[in-house]
């Protein structure tokens, strides 16, 4: 599993519960470089819009002069870059959570690191999803709660394909 380039994990989350269920043994390490990874397509196509579509920082030029615009928009950019990266690990935080009370319910041992994990491929398609929104111009009624009832949907299916473990029998 290290060998797995990140654009195939990403492809394989989008589809593969199997998968899913078989990268909560991934490196935390890899990990966080998918959920980085994760987080730039999510935040790319905000700053596309941002800066293309609507030129939103256009009442920073009548504040600041070109020179001054050229130092603060690349620390802006960063800015929301953490912001966004903040949400996303608190969401996945939280989704562990609940990804270990769905695994109690259906008998299954996940401890959170590998709960977190799991978590962290689960939320790929609708991460995805839900970046792209601004782009389209479209305004999704309860988007925040969709986005989290699909991924939901995805980490109960992870848990459902995660072997079960057999239990020893006393004698």
């Amino acid at each position: 599993m290290r060998s797995l380039s990140i654009f195939t994990l990403l492809y394989k989350s989008c589809y593969s519960f199997k998968d899913i269920a078989k990268f909560r043994f991934m490196d935390i390490g890899k990990t966080f470089k998918y959920v980085f990874f994760l987080i730039l397509i999510y935040f790319l196509p905000t700053v596309i819009k941002m800066l293309v579509m609507d030129k939103k920082y256009s009442d920073l030029t009548s504040t600041f002069d070109g020179g001054s615009l050229v130092i603060i928009l690349p620390f802006y950019i960063i800015g929301m870059y953490i912001l966004y990266a903040g949400i996303i690990f608190i969401k996945i935080s939280f989704l562990a959570w609940l990804a270990q009370l769905i695994a109690k319910s259906t008998n299954q041992s996940l401890p959170y690191r590998n709960s977190w994990r799991l978590v962290a491929f689960s939320i790929t398609l609708p991460t995805i999803l839900f970046g792209l929104i601004p782009l389209l111009n479209v305004t999704i009624p309860y988007a925040a709660l969709l986005d989290v009832f699909i991924a939901l949907i995805y980490i109960f299916f992870g848990i459902k394909k995660m072997p079960v473990q057999k239990r020893k029998q006393l004698s």
